[in-house]
């Protein structure tokens, strides 16, 4: 299960890329992407919750519960078409990456 995750992330992150990419471009299909990259990201996101630290109130876990809500969020501001629906998607996207720091390393694993 964890190597389908991982390759899920993988995939989620570059879907986002490269659709950010094709809307800076003015392509037509960069939204869909983008927005296929942001739900596959925030069903990895629901595999990696850990309910029991959430019920404890533990402050990083429901930071991360607050921060996938909150890319949900976004991406729904761009099925409602709203005026600020990329500054929510910036802000949801850095804030996914401040509070998931500790997933992005350089170091090959052992």
């Amino acid at each position: 299960m964890s190597r389908i995750l991982s390759i899920l992330y993988t995939v989620s992150t570059i879907l986002i890329i490269i659709g950010a990419l094709f809307i800076l471009q003015d392509e037509i299909y960069g939204m869909p992407v983008l927005g296929l990259g942001l739900v596959l990201n925030i069903v990895y996101r629901a595999f990696n919750l850990d309910f029991k630290k959430i019920r404890s109130f533990q402050w990083l876990e429901i930071l991360r519960l607050g921060s996938m809500i909150f890319m949900a969020v976004a991406c729904l501001s761009f099925l409602l078409d709203l005026e600020q629906k990329f500054n929510l998607l910036i802000l949801s996207i850095v804030l996914d990456l401040l509070v998931n720091m500790k997933e992005i390393s350089f170091k090959k694993k052992a």
